[in-house]
């Protein structure tokens, strides 16, 4: 978890930011209301102590502005005797709770577990509140997608039993003959394009797979890699794979993590459709303070990145946008800069990232500064 001291008191706030980093607990200090709210905008914390007597903006005043902003964000006041008055008017501000000066240590690492027990609660809930509403969805799609597909095969089929015909040597005397072969090749085109979408919703009816262990992420990587062979071939995209050495594995399903780096890779795809780099890298990571620890996998492009009013969309079920742009690309990409970004529209993402917060994992989205997306899927360790 994260602290942030607000104390304008340095010979309070350091020492004790010290003592908690000593105990796991990541903590950073501020002075002043400006300061503390330029550091929250940097990074979001957990647990802010927060002195009442501050200097310009008081406890008091930047406590409500807290609470506008970062309502998620727990609280609790440091006043000194002479100032319980505005600690009482605090609490009635929604502050949790206050400690008197001088505070003890046991006080203060009793909050900090108490803000982690409420994060990890409320990180509960909406994972289950998550997990009911692709339930709900899984059940209708699953049904839509049987629906389509039936019709959807035969459409598919009579096209291509169309485009024979055309093919034949005796049809180039036929009116429009081109014209009616580019119609049935769009045709067949956008079916396959529906295919895919129904391909998707199954995915998105079907439970998690029972069965869970320590996964060979290397093995995982190369089956994605060779199912999307052809198509990396043709775009003249290259892979690059750096993983960490060691015993150390993620725990979860093999069939759910390719279905993860299967949405990721086709996602990396879709934004280098004339050429690029395809990095794969793994690395391993412990939380001494949680005494777990995390296999974090990225995958990342060079194309042309993510938009910033997309970026808190992109794993939202069906989100899509008809208007937004592309970023700028740096000038050696020669992916079409501004293109549309419906590559984002559909499911895929976010049933990449709803099987990794089942297994309380996450994935996440950040832009390159070098430029393209960077896509980074967290496990925790088998061994964790």
């Amino acid at each position: 978890m994260r602290v942030l001291i607000v104390d304008d008191e340095a010979a309070f706030a350091r020492p004790l930011a010290e003592r908690l980093s000593l105990r796991g607990v990541e903590t950073a200090t501020a002075a002043d209301a400006p300061e503390a709210l330029a550091s929250l905008e940097r990074q979001d914390c957990d647990l802010i102590f927060l002195d009442v007597g501050l200097p310009g903006m008081d406890g008091v005043a930047l406590l409500k502005v807290l609470r506008e902003k970062y309502p998620r964000t727990d609280v609790v006041m440091l006043s000194g005797a002479a100032d319980m008055g505005k600690a009482v008017q605090a609490m009635r501000r929604g502050a949790l709770n206050w400690l008197s000066k001088p505070v003890r240590l046991d006080d203060v690492l009793a909050e900090c577990r108490k803000a982690d027990e409420r994060a990890r609660a409320r990180e509960e809930a909406a994972r289950l509140a998550e997990a009911a509403r692709w339930r709900s969805l899984g059940r209708v799609a699953e049904g839509v997608a049987h629906e389509v597909n039936n019709p959807l095969n035969i459409i598919v089929q009579a096209a291509g039993l169309v485009r024979d015909c055309l093919d034949a040597p005796e049809a180039a005397a036929l009116p429009e003959v081109d014209e009616a072969r580019e119609a049935v090749a769009l045709i067949r085109t956008q079916s396959l394009r529906v295919r895919e979408i129904t391909r998707k919703l199954l995915m998105v009816g079907h439970g998690l797979d029972p069965r869970t262990g320590p996964l060979d992420v290397a093995a995982a990587i190369d089956a994605v890699l060779e199912l999307l062979h052809a198509r990396v071939e043709q775009s003249g995209v290259v892979c690059r794979i750096a993983l960490p050495d060691g015993p150390a594995r993620p725990l979860g399903s093999l069939p759910e993590l390719r279905q993860i780096l299967l949405h990721l890779v086709e996602n990396a795809l879709d934004a280098m459709p004339q050429g690029g780099t395809l990095h794969i890298r793994g690395s391993v990571r412990r939380e001494a303070a949680q005494d777990r620890g995390w296999y974090d996998l990225w995958v990342e492009d060079n194309g042309p990145g993510i938009a910033a009013e997309v970026l808190p969309h992109i794993f939202e079920p069906f989100f899509s946008t008809r208007t937004l742009q592309s970023r700028p690309q740096t000038p050696d990409q020669t992916s079409g800069q501004g293109q549309s970004l419906g590559r984002y529209a559909g499911l895929g993402l976010a049933v990449a990232r709803t099987l990794a917060q089942a297994r309380n994992g996450a994935l996440t989205a950040v832009n390159r500064p070098e430029g393209g997306a960077s896509f980074c899927l967290s496990l925790p360790l088998a061994d964790a």
